[in-house]
């Protein structure tokens, strides 16, 4: 039989398979794949290529030592050989060929019309019988409207309750968790804060004020004129401490006790200046070996002025005063570190440890006023506001009246009476608890009463079956509509 050979080249798909296999006419077409090349069809390829074949009327072979289209070409039923002479003699086996559906025929649709819409009775199209089915259907969407278009709202202020409880709580630093039997955990709080205080000074102190003055008499030692120069200094014999200086440059003639009277000024102000005649008589440099000195007369004009000083005893004072301020008021002391609704525990206030200390002036120095500004620690325990207010909830939600809900934002709490710690560091106190409650109103119970009622019916449903401190206010849309709507679902109520 014959058989046309196709030699496929690397780059060819099932694309261009087809368009070489068009130009087969012999009843057999034997696809030859290179040999040293990798070349692969998937089944999905193989089996568009047989139904061109097919629609060519001619069987497929194929020549090809790869596996994988071999076994593809196994599951379609497609002969493979190694060779192009084992093609030519060898057998093909059988392909089995498409079958053609064939097509049904066409339905006829005016037959099947006339089934589906059969000729109506005439009495349907009488004048009287269309008017009244246009008025119930009129009807019909006026009913419609009424239902869904008009709307309310229902504002209600329902009587509120206070729920209030008193419940022992019992708190210690080794309990971890919160119980509703009335234990809670004690935290411990390291606070550190800054006390600032002043007092008036009580000492008094002498403070130079003013400078002596006075003159003194240089007399020549020597046959030599003597140039005195301005600043030359003269001490005290008594007091080397006490020190004058020239004011003027002078100049003494030559020969001996030849003198000149020169005026002086204190170099230190106060009244240690003063002095009497003939104390100033040492004087400082050379000239000393030239020169005789000194006073004739007192020198005067020295002064002192008495200010205010803090004393050591007005440190001790200022220091009492502020641990005693710290001590009278300790939830000062730790006020800063707890929240606002946390609950101190005075009995647990350690001992205040003195961190820091600045006076102001420092020791010795005049002011009027002393300042101490101490830093200071210390410890204590308190119940935290968040373990309180479960143990609260927890108190209250077991003694909740039925039918009521609380209302949000209402919890207070605070200790009755005073807070006890004994020697093993368990506090206890009373706590009184308290909380707003409402009624439990729900939105589709209050509808299903009020739908399709008057407005004066629905008000007196609303007083009659719900606790309200006013009167219900009901607000319809349109405002002219003088029912409530039918639908609940357009009926909003709004708990205030």
């Amino acid at each position: 039989m014959k058989t046309q050979i196709i030699q496929l080249e690397p780059h060819d798909n099932h694309i261009s398979i087809r368009d070489k296999m068009n130009w087969s006419k012999t009843p057999r077409i034997l696809l030859v794949f290179p040999r040293r090349r990798r070349f692969n069809l998937d089944e999905l390829d193989l089996k568009l290529l047989q139904r061109h074949a097919q629609s060519l009327g001619a069987e497929l072979g194929l020549v090809t030592k790869s596996l994988k289209v071999i076994h593809a070409a196994k599951l379609l039923g497609i002969p493979t050989f190694a060779d192009n002479l084992a093609a030519q003699r060898g057998t093909w086996t059988a392909q089995k060929r498409q079958q053609t559906k064939r097509r049904r025929k066409r339905p006829n649709l005016r037959e099947i019309r006339a089934e589906v819409h059969p000729q109506e009775a005439e009495w349907r199209n009488q004048i009287s019988v269309r008017l009244g089915s246009l008025l119930l259907a009129m009807l019909a969407l006026v009913s419609l409207l009424a239902a869904f278009i008009p709307s309310a709202q229902i504002r209600l202020h329902p009587a509120r309750r206070v729920q209030s409880i008193t419940i022992p709580v019992r708190a210690s630093s080794e309990i971890s968790e919160v119980f509703i039997t009335g234990s809670v955990p004690a935290q411990t709080v390291h606070a550190v804060l800054t006390e600032k205080r002043s007092m008036p000074a009580s000492g008094r102190l002498a403070i130079p004020s003013k400078g002596a003055s006075g003159t003194v008499v240089f007399r020549n030692l020597t046959d030599q004129l003597i140039r005195i120069p301005q600043g030359t200094v003269i001490r005290s014999i008594d007091d080397p401490n006490i020190r004058f200086q020239t004011d003027f440059e002078a100049i003494v003639n030559p020969g001996v006790d030849q003198s000149i009277e020169v005026p002086v000024s204190a170099l230190s102000f106060g009244e240690g200046g003063n002095l009497d005649p003939n104390l100033l008589q040492a004087i400082e440099g050379e000239l000393r070996f030239s020169l005789a000195a000194t006073n004739p007369a007192p020198t005067t004009g020295g002064s002192d002025e008495l200010v205010r000083v803090p004393t050591l005893r007005d440190r001790d004072d200022l220091r009492e005063q502020i641990l005693f301020a710290l001590t009278t008021d300790p939830e000062a002391l730790v006020a800063d570190a707890l929240d606002q609704s946390d609950i101190f525990f005075p009995d647990t206030l350690g001992e205040i440890e003195v961190l820091e200390e600045k006076f102001a002036p420092e020791e010795g120095e005049p002011a009027d006023r002393l300042t101490l500004e101490m830093q200071v620690a210390v410890d204590a325990q308190y119940a935290k506001a968040s373990d309180l207010e479960i143990l609260a909830r927890a108190a209250l939600a077991a003694n909740l009246p039925q039918g009521f809900t609380p209302e949000a934002d209402s919890l207070t709490y605070a200790p009755v009476g005073e807070l006890e710690t004994d020697t093993l560091g368990v506090t206890t106190f009373q706590m009184r608890v308290e909380q707003a409650l409402v009624p439990r109103i729900a939105q589709p119970q209050v509808a299903s009463w009020i739908q399709g009622k008057s407005l004066a019916s629905a008000a007196r449903i609303l007083e009659n079956n719900l606790e309200l401190e006013d009167t219900a206010e009901i607000i319809l849309s349109p405002a002219w509509w003088k029912w409530l709507p039918i639908a609940p679902f357009r009926i909003a109520v709004v708990v205030e």
